[in-house]
């Protein structure tokens, strides 16, 4: 017992004593964003479903950046581009358009372990294939999506998530 205990004493200080000389320190290096994922998301009218349960329309994605934790604790932000070839913006989900003084349209998303949808609801809750194929007539309809871990979200508060490009800059995504 006392040759292990020697031999445990001996050991902590031959480590206590190591100076373990480095060199000098490099640069810091450009903040990362591994725990930050993204995509972009191509859709055309085909690749929606009418819901007659829920009265939308719907899409859904498999993605297996999204797990348990992610869902309980991240956060996922997806952008809409405005299809006009006047303003380029990208617009944050959910959003209300408004077609008329007595008409709208809403996208909304919904995330889950390994997956997320897109709804799009009418204000009438009607199918309105002719409003939706409306939106595709000049192009597909294209989503950014963004997957954040809580640490990275946390720590970048004073960033507006509303904005994709502040967004873009903040974690060093594609634009």
């Amino acid at each position: 017992m006392r040759k292990i205990i020697a031999t445990i004493f001996a050991s902590l200080v031959l480590l206590a004593s190591c100076k373990g000389d480095r060199g000098p320190a490099g640069p810091a290096g450009q903040d990362g964003n591994a725990n930050v994922q993204s995509a972009t998301i191509e859709t055309k009218f085909s690749d929606w479903d009418w819901s007659d349960d829920a009265l939308n329309w719907a899409i859904a994605f498999d993605w297996e950046a999204i797990d348990m934790d992610m869902v309980d604790y991240g956060a996922l932000l997806v952008y809409l581009e405005n299809p006009s070839s006047e303003i380029y913006a990208w617009h944050q989900l959910p959003l209300t358009m408004v077609i008329t003084d007595s008409y709208s349209s809403v996208l909304e998303t919904s995330y889950y372990d390994y997956g997320f949808s897109i709804f799009w609801t009418n204000s009438d809750l009607q199918r309105h294939e002719d409003l939706l194929q409306g939106y595709y007539d000049q192009e597909p309809l294209m989503f950014k999506v963004v997957l954040i871990d809580a640490t990275s979200y946390a720590s970048h508060q004073d960033i507006d998530y509303g904005d994709y490009e502040k967004v873009a800059d903040a974690f060093g995504l594609e634009r």
